[in-house]
């Protein structure tokens, strides 16, 4: 059984958005407005020590007017059913929240509708027309039957999951945009727990990707049990200051931590550490940050933006200096820069700024050659408490798993350890920049060695 798609056509549509439009002509106080539409089917299923634990599938649609009078004021309102009753009171509530907000001179639509878009190779007709439960079913067991058969160490499968999802977008304006944007995603994740010698350990690995076959499920099972066992038993080593190496997934997790300090909201709202900074050198040299809502097959990649402004490509940190933040077209006025393709909104939500795909770009070096030359240090899978950091101060307290560095080589797992201080000092003591530049969802970077960490454990 594939995914059962029955959403409103695309033509029926563009006619409900269009008359919406059409009837805002006829409000003297209403300047311009714009209609958001969105809908989505997905499934997911998930497998617990082999059998098949919930299966779920769903579908959604819903669509937003936003009205903006002469005086920026702005009012929203959004509905998941597309009668004409329903969208004249949508209209109406619209209107009615736009009298009732505060005046934004910054507020306004896009009128250069006219520039030219990419196709960023974000829709798997697979997805649409394959064998979804079915496939799901297949991928669950045979990830099952691959974790069990790489370590028997694994006590139990506490999860295998397998997921699909498709949406389709279409955004149309007063000021002459007119889009449609398709994408569809693929998740697989695995949860284990192993044991050894009263030892317990719960770990596990997961993926996403815009292309069904482009996930490696097998492989998503093989890193999650030797992810696992990495960490299996591990304790902690004496506080001091150690050369720590973040590999792929934990540095991810750091780069993520940037996201809310790059955004131009944030800055305005004295939310981020990073205000008043361009120019300044934040991080070490070695250290470069973009983000690029151009990249193919991207999960974070789209051909428009949430106000029609296409995808773009913006370096935030150059040789480490702050050299941009990410902006929607309100906050890009504000500043007197051009937006760069970042807003991010639902139906029912005004314009915010948010990050596409966020990542460090990759350095020339292997893991394995950024090992060898390291005598004695910590190699870090996994940090916890992510939640605790402060975007406003970036200061932080993270929890560390991994295993020993010795003359080069992974040794003995490491646990029980906390690495505190400010990410931005962190981040300035990165030495050397790998080549295995990785993605997990929207967030990508290489591994990174960085020196002197202070690390606190026995």
């Amino acid at each position: 059984m594939s995914i059962t798609i029955d959403l409103p056509k695309e033509g029926f549509v563009e006619s409900v958005a269009y008359w919406m439009l059409d009837r805002l002509q006829n409000r003297k106080n209403i300047k311009e407005g714009d209609v958001l539409y969105k809908a989505n089917v997905s499934f997911a299923l998930s497998f617990m020590d082999g059998d098949l634990d919930e299966k779920l599938e769903g579908q959604s649609v819903s669509l937003g007017l936003r009205v903006i009078d002469a005086e920026g004021r702005q009012g929203i309102a959004y509905t998941n059913m597309l009668t004409k009753n329903v969208l004249t009171q949508v209209i109406e509530w619209a209107t009615y929240n736009c009298q009732n907000n505060d005046p934004n001179p910054f507020a306004g639509l896009n009128h250069e509708c006219n520039r030219a878009f990419q196709d960023q190779d974000i829709f798997d007709p697979l997805i649409t027309e394959g064998p979804g439960f079915e496939r799901g079913e297949k991928i669950c067991s045979s990830i099952s039957d691959e974790v069990r058969c790489i370590d028997k160490r694994v006590t139990s499968i506490r999860e295998a999951f397998y997921g699909e999802g498709y949406e389709q977008t279409l955004y149309l304006s007063s000021a002459g945009f007119y889009g449609w944007q398709r994408e569809t995603v693929a998740r697989c994740d695995v949860t284990l727990i192993m044991s050894d010698d009263n030892k317990v350990e719960i770990g596990g690995f997961g993926e996403e990707r815009r292309y069904a076959n482009d996930l490696d499920y097998l492989s998503i099972a093989r890193h999650a049990v030797q992810r696992t066992g990495l960490t299996l038993g591990g304790n902690p080593l004496k506080s001091g200051r150690y050369i720590v190496v973040l590999d792929s997934v934990a540095a991810a997790s750091i780069v993520s931590l940037l996201e809310d300090s790059l955004l131009a909201d944030s800055v305005h709202k004295g939310k981020s550490w990073l205000a008043g900074k361009l120019g300044h050198q934040i991080v070490s040299c070695n250290v470069n940050l973009v983000d690029d809502a151009t990249v193919k097959r991207g999960i974070g990649s789209y051909t428009f933006d949430g106000e029609g402004v296409p995808a773009q490509r913006t370096v935030l940190l150059e040789s480490g200096i702050l050299t941009n933040f990410l902006y929607n077209l309100e906050h890009a006025r504000m500043d007197g820069v051009p937006s760069t393709g970042n807003c991010v909104r639902g139906t029912g939500s005004l314009p915010e700024v948010g990050a596409s795909n966020l990542f460090i770009t990759p350095g020339t070096r292997n893991l394995r050659s950024l090992l060898s030359g390291i005598n004695f240090g910590i190699y870090v899978v996994d940090l916890l408490g992510l939640h605790t950091f402060d975007p406003t101060t970036g200061d932080l307290s993270l929890g560390v798993k991994g295993a020993c560095i010795k003359k080069g080589m992974i040794e003995e797992p490491v646990s029980g350890m906390t690495i505190a201080g400010n990410i931005y000092d962190i981040l300035s003591r990165v030495v050397e920049v790998g080549s295995d530049l990785k993605f997990y969802g929207s967030v990508g970077s290489p591994s990174l060695v960085i020196e002197d960490v202070a690390s606190a454990g026995n």
